[in-house]
Formats: structure tokens, sequence, C-alpha cells
């Protein structure tokens, strides 16, 4: 009756049923039973010191006097309590106990929830991957309870990961549960963390929704305690708003004063105090307030990089400038140490958006200062950090190459039905396969060494929990900007670096023999459609092929947006005649095929998401330079392209297309050949992009499925849109070219729009002529463009790539 008393009526009336049991009877069995229960109570409001008080009457002697069910129960919620007060020692004991013996009880239920709170245990710990991991074995146990809760907490780990729209979808899935089996308090839970996503995505009005639906079920269910909590994260979204929260004073009384802040919500309130402080121009009053949150332990990479930004802020109000860039210098080094234990590319890419508002920060201080040197360093150091961490190493383990089995023979039906029910059923095995996927791609990390202590953070001595050991480099240093123009100019090129800032799009020109230039391009959204613009209409080009009036006519119209692409991009820039270009775009210049811009028509031009990568040497060969063409099905020139491809190369390929290459032909050409041709069908999903394939003999071959780390130094994919790329924050590429790149290949050609079959065949049988012989490959494939106009939406991505010279 306590139970259900608290989510009809409120602690108040619960807590009194319990004093009544114990008023009733002398039993010490059901003594601590009320005690175990009174716990449960607290534990479901929050009030985790009011729990361990409750426990605390229970010892030794009384727990031998209950079931092993209920000694389970007693240990979950004491484990839960000192997880919540970050004591993770404790937690950790009380946790494994209760699973053990829930395991040798035979508890399914119980055993449910030690693994779900083991994951919570490694999320708090900052062990992503492990939290990930335990929390899918929790949900893999065959268990009568309800999982609202538990599919909450996974929503927190994917939200602290990156992965923001799998975050939501987990959150919405909850909502669903807490509604039909009425638990109004989870329900007001799951609004919580559905407004912080909503915060992390800037949309303010939808986070105080969501907030003021928690609070009123909180007020009519007696949850004070959360009632304040929520109330603190009202009063960060009118920060993050930019106003100072009304009655923002009031609010903070409860935890201001009390001693180094410990719990989450104490260091929101005080990282609230000095935000207000800072917005209210009381600069040394927010220094102040700021200090108890130096060195905080057992917090996520999201609150630890609020921090450092509420740091940087309040030095660069100060005037300290060197003292904010030290804070943001820092802030992107534990982004990579981060990034860098998870085996997951997906993981790794997501994880910028932590560094979203650190690295608008710092653009913004650069732009101010109008130093092309500041400006280049601050685009770099947050760019596509992830492509400056080791290639991935964990290899797919036999259960996910099972799934990924299964999933290829399901897209296969999926191609082959007719639509109804069928396909109803197959598009939903679909989705469950690759949520199966995904999740155990997101939980893999590299296997650890020593100890995680052995490593505290460079400038607070303080152990940063995030930091896995064997990674304690994390990323490599970005290029520094006198570096990158001498390498610029020993290889002849130009760089033309995009950026965005505040929604508006800039271009840095960077040269050895020139001074370096800014300009402001317009609007993010003006230079988006354009660009959008042109994709669409070489998308029309390559389909309109087989009427020539519709095909000359879509042709005057493609013509037209890359003129108009190359004046607002490009606008009045010079290059020096024969040098090549390398362009680092921006999230809105993603996907534009720039070789088929005018004036970029001819020369060679290689595409990077990060110069740092493209300007780090090219290793020494190791071996002798081998070459793998394969061929997929259903394409008519398929066989012949791959053929002569294969004969340009001679002795160094061993290859005999035939039209019957499958998935394992080309994960051993990648794990074993220098040079990889497929030519093939290919598809890029623009919602998740790391199930973008290439379509051959067995079904799709997905980018989750590449070997670890690739031998191939150079992949050409004759494909239609698989050069496409998804930026998210940070400018991380997402998708199958993108992963080859973070997997170790040095370079990739791929197409960001279709390209017809015949145009294909013939301009990668010429590009890999003079690949054969020694041509760098920007050079070969922008003479291959100029030859066969109609493969302009071909892109070289990565750095450029030539055959080591004593193979030639």
């Amino acid at each position: 009756m306590a139970w259900t008393t608290v989510a009809l009526r409120g602690r108040g009336e619960a807590l009194d049923l319990l004093r009544e049991v114990r008023e009733l009877t002398d039993s010490p069995r059901l003594h601590a039973l009320s005690r175990v229960q009174e716990a449960v109570v607290h534990v479901s409001l929050s009030d985790w010191r009011e729990a361990l008080t409750a426990l605390a009457h229970v010892d030794d002697t009384s727990m031998a006097l209950l079931t092993p069910r209920e000694r389970t129960a007693a240990l979950l919620n004491g484990g839960l309590s000192h997880l919540s007060l970050l004591e993770l020692d404790q937690a950790r004991a009380q946790l494994q106990e209760a699973l053990d013996t829930a395991v040798a009880e035979r508890v399914p239920e119980q055993e449910f929830k030690a693994r779900h709170n083991l994951g919570c245990l490694e999320f708090y710990a900052g062990n992503l991957p492990g939290a990930i991991s335990l929390m899918r074995s929790a949900d893999e146990v065959d268990a009568p309870v309800a999982r609202a809760r538990a599919k909450q907490d996974l929503a927190q780990v994917l939200l602290e990961s990156g992965l923001l729209r799998q975050a939501r979808q987990t959150l919405l899935g909850a909502l669903d549960e807490a509604r039909d089996e009425q638990l109004a308090l989870e329900e007001a839970d799951i609004r919580l963390d559905l407004a912080a996503c909503s915060l992390v995505e800037g949309d303010f009005a939808a986070a105080r929704r969501e907030l003021g639906a928690a609070i009123r079920i909180y007020r009519t269910r007696g949850a004070d305690g959360r009632q304040r909590s929520t109330s603190l994260l009202r009063a960060a979204v009118d920060l993050g708003d930019g106003r100072v929260p009304r009655g923002i004073d009031t609010l903070l009384v409860p935890w201001l004063g009390t001693g180094r802040p410990v719990t989450s919500e104490e260091r929101l309130a005080v990282r609230i105090h000095a935000e207000t402080l800072l917005l209210r121009g009381d600069v040394a009053g927010a220094a102040y307030a700021a200090k108890p949150l130096r060195g905080a332990a057992h917090q996520g990479l999201a609150a630890a990089m609020h921090d450092r930004l509420l740091f940087a802020k309040v030095a660069a109000a100060q005037g300290d400038s060197r003292g904010a860039r030290r804070e943001v210098h820092a802030s992107a080094r534990q982004l990579g140490r981060r990034q860098a234990p998870t085996q997951s590319l997906e993981v790794r890419a997501a994880l910028a958006l932590h560094g979203r508002r650190l690295s608008e920060f710092d653009l913004g201080d650069a732009l101010a200062s109008g130093s092309a040197r500041r400006i280049f360093d601050s685009v770099e150091r947050w760019r596509a950090i992830s492509h400056r961490l080791p290639p991935v190493r964990a290899p797919l383990d036999p259960d996910t190459s099972a799934l990924m089995a299964q999933l290829r023979q399901t897209r296969l039906q999926l191609g082959s039905t007719a639509a109804g029910e069928d396909e109803v059923t197959l598009r939903s095995r679909v989705a469950s396969l690759e949520g199966r996927i995904a999740e155990r791609d997101w939980s893999t990390s590299a296997p650890t060494v020593g100890n995680p202590a052995d490593h505290p953070d460079e400038r607070t001595g303080r152990h940063d929990v995030g930091h896995v050991a064997g990674h304690r480099g994390g990323a490599g240093a970005a290029a520094a900007f006198t570096r990158t123009r001498a390498v610029l100019g020993a290889r002849d090129e130009v760089a033309l670096v995009l950026f965005a800032h505040a929604g508006e799009q800039y271009s840095l020109e960077v040269g050895a023999q020139r001074r370096s230039r800014v300009r402001h391009l317009g609007s993010v959204t003006a230079v988006t459609v354009l660009a959008d613009r042109l994709v669409r209409d070489l998308r029309a080009h390559a389909f309109a092929s087989v009427n020539p009036a519709l095909a000359a006519a879509v042709g005057r119209a493609v013509d037209a947006s890359l003129a108009e692409l190359d004046r607002a991009v490009l606008g009045d820039l010079s290059l020096p005649r024969g040098s090549g270009v390398v362009v680092a775009p921006s999230r809105a210049l993603a996907s534009v095929p720039w070789t088929a811009l005018p004036r970029l028509a001819g020369r060679p031009v290689t595409v990077a998401a990060s110069l740092t990568r493209w300007a780090t040497p090219q290793p020494p060969a190791g071996g002798p330079t081998t070459v793998a063409s394969l061929a997929g099905p259903g394409l008519r020139r398929a066989v012949d392209e791959a053929g002569d491809i294969a004969a340009a190369w001679g002795a160094r390929s061993a290859s005999t297309p035939n039209g019957t290459d499958d998935s394992r032909a080309l994960i051993g050409a990648l794990a074993g050949d220098t040079v990889v041709h497929v030519a093939a069908h290919g598809t890029h999903e623009p919602q998740n992009p790391f199930f973008s394939s290439l379509h051959l003999a067995d079904g799709p071959v997905f980018a989750h499925e590449l070997p670890r780390p690739l031998r191939s130094r150079h992949v050409v994919l004759s494909a239609c849109d698989v050069g496409q790329s998804d930026l998210r924050p940070g400018d991380e590429p997402f998708g199958l070219t993108a992963a080859l790149l973070s997997l170790g290949a040095r370079s990739v050609v791929a197409a960001v729009a279709p390209v017809a079959d015949e145009v294909a065949a013939l301009a990668m049988v010429d590009y890999h002529r003079q690949l054969s012989v020694g041509v760098p490959a920007a050079r070969a494939l922008a003479t291959a463009v100029t030859e066969h106009p109609g493969a302009r939406s071909f892109c070289l991505f990565g750095a450029d790539w030539a055959t080591p010279p004593t193979s030639v």
C-alpha cells in the first residue's frame, strides 16, 4: 500500500503507513522490511540521503531475516542511492552483491535491475561503451519489469555520447510506456530529459513546455525535491536563452553555501549562480562563484565542457584573453581524450556535439581578432577531431557479424518484395536489426591497460573520469598555421577553409606565397540553398541522360547552378596557374562536387575534412602495391569497367571481375590490398549514415562492417551518392567515405551525386591508367573529369595519394 500510495497521494501518507507497520508489530523482520520499503519511497523521489538513512536501520542481523529477493532489493536501493550521490565505490560493492545474489537465486527481475544500475555506474564513471554494454545485457534479461526507467537511463547515456536523435527516440518510447503503465513520476522524469535534448538543440520553447509539464506532475505527487530540481533546469533554459531567470536568488538558496558541490544538481546550481552574475555584469562575483566547479570529479563530458565554457567566459570578461584561450585549448584536448577510448566511429564523431558551444566561443573570439592565424587555428582545433585519432582496431565480434548477415539478407528481400504486409514486416525487421547492430557498435571500446588514475588532468591535477588508460594522448595536435602554409607551398596548392559562425558563412584562403584572407560569404541558409540546388540538378541530369533534349535542358540548369555557387563561394578568388586546391568544407557545403566548379575545373582538387590529416606525410609503403578491382551486380558496364582497371594495373592486380564479387571479397580486399576499386550500386543513408552501403552479389556491404583498420591506402567507389557526408557538430563527417578515411585509408574517390554508368566506366578507367604510372590522384582525377565532364560528381576525399615510385 505504501508504494501505491506514494504514486497516488504523495510521500507523506506513504511514510505514515510504514510507521504504522512498525507500531503494530515487534517483529524484527517486519521492521526491517518497512525500512527497506521506506528507502524505496525515498528513492522514487530522488531523496538519496533519506534512503540511506532508512537502510542504516537494517543491520546485518536484520538482513539475515530477509529472503534473498528482499535482501537484493535493499542492496539495489542502497547501491542506487550511493550512485546518485557519486559514491561510486560503495555503489559498485552493493550493486555487484545484488547482481550475484539475483543470479544465484534466479530472480530475473532483480538481475535486470542490478545489471542496469551497474551500467548507470559506468556512465557516471565516464565509461560510455561499458554503460551501453551493461544496459544492453540487462535488456536481454527475460524479466517481467516495467522498462520505462531503464530506457530513460539509456537515453541519458546516448545523449552523453552525443547521439541526440537516438536519445530522443528512446525517450519518446519510454514516455509511451510510462503513460501505458500510469507511472506519473517516471513520465515527469522522462520529460526532464526531453527538455535536456531540446536545450542541446537550442529549442528553448520546447524545453520550457516539457519542464512545465514535469513540475505539474511533481506538485500533485508531493515530490518537492524533484520540483526544486526542475526549477533549476528551467533557470538553466532561461540562461541559455540569454536572460536572467526570475526569482533566481531565492531559488538558489537551498543549494548555495553548503560546501563543495558534489551531486549534479549542486553543480548545476553553482553554475547557474556564476552565469547569472556574469549576465548581470558582476565579473568578480562570477569568478568567485565558479571556483567550486574546478576539478569536479565524476561528471559527464557535457557538464565538464559547460564548466570549461564558463571559465573561458569569465576569463574573457576579466580581460584575460590568454586565460580564456587556455580553457578552450584544454577543453579541445579533453574532448579528444573522451573520443579516443571508444571503438565506435559513430560515437567518436557524435561526441563532438559537446564541444559545439566552446568552438563557437573560440571562433567568435578569433573572428573578432581579425587574425587569419587565429581563425585557422580555431577552425582546425575543433574540426574533425576524430580524424586525428588512431584508427579503430576492435574487430566485429561474431554476434555482430551474424546480425550484419541477417540485415544483408533482409535488405535483399526488401528490395525484391512487392508492397504490402510483407514489406511492412521486412522494414520493421531492418529497423530492429540496425538498432541492435548500432547498440553493439556504440558499446565497443578499446582494451584498457594499467590504471586510469595514473593520468591526471594536466591543469587541475585531478583525474579525468572519461579518460581510459592506453589513450592518454587522445587526438593528435591540430596542424599549425605556419606548418600548413609550408606544406601548401611544397605541394604547390592553396587551401580554402570554409566555416560558419552565428548563422553566417565564411571562407579563409591560405597559401604559401600570398596573404591569407577571410571573406564573408553571406548567410548559411543562402549558401545551403545553392548547394542543395546543385546536387538536385546533378541528380536530375544523370537520370535525364537517356533523353537528349531533356539532358541538354537539365545540363543548362546544372551549369547555371555551378556558376552561381562558384560566384557565391569562390568570389574573386584568384589562383596561381596550375596550382592545386585543398577544400575544407563546412556543414552546408559538405556534398558539393568541387571538381565541377568553373574556376576549379581542370585543377587538382582535394576535399579534406581536416587539414591536419591532409598535411600528415604519407607513411612509407609496407610492401609492393597490390590492386583489387571488384564489380557488383545490376550495372551493365561494371564488369567491363573493373576488368579494364585490373588490366591497367597489370601484374599488380590479381582481379578477374565477373560481377559475382560479394561482401567477403570487398572486406578481404580492403584488409589486404593497397588500391581497391569498386564498380557497384551504392546508397547513402542520410538518417543513418553508417548504414550507407555498396551493393555486391550477396547484398549490401555496410560502413559498420569494414575492416578495422584498413590496409588499403587508396579506395575508389564508382558508385552513386556514396561521396556524400552528413556533417554534425564539430564538422565531423558521417558516411561511407568518412568511415573509410577514419579506418585508415589515405584517400577515397567517390561521387556526391549519380553518374551515368557509361560515363563512370570510361572516366574511371582513364583515371586508373594515369594512377598506375605514378600520376598523383588529384591530378589524375582532374584530367579524367576534364575529358569526361559527365563524371564531375567524383571528388577526391582525404589527402592526395600516388603509387610509390619503386612500384611504378
